[in-house]
């Protein structure tokens, strides 16, 4: 999904103007704010409520495991997937049918 001139650029915001790309009827928006407890002004009910799915792309555990919580405790699917370090993975998350991330 990356190319060389992607470097520098926010992840979410490249990921999300190539899925508009593929699919211009897609409804995607890129967010560029750290996601966990301190933020929960941004990422509120109204917010995961408001969600079909969720696809995360992000790089540190702490963020993970946080999104992974508040997809179980709201139901949502989850399309866990990132980098650490030289290492990426990848995991479809259906709460209650799935393992979580955290149980990974």
């Amino acid at each position: 999904m990356f190319r060389k001139n992607n470097v520098g650029h926010p992840k979410s915001k490249v990921a999300c103007s190539i899925a508009k790309e593929i699919n211009n009827q897609l409804n995607v928006v890129d967010y560029q704010t750290r996601v966990g407890s301190d933020t929960e002004n941004v990422f509120n009910d109204g917010f995961w409520e408001g969600l079909d799915f969720v696809v995360n792309a992000v790089d540190n555990i702490k963020a993970r495991l946080y999104v992974d919580q508040r997809c179980v405790w709201y139901g949502k699917p989850l399309l866990e997937s990132g980098t650490l370090g030289t290492k990426a993975n990848s995991q479809m998350i259906i709460p209650f049918k799935t393992q979580c991330y955290g149980d990974s």
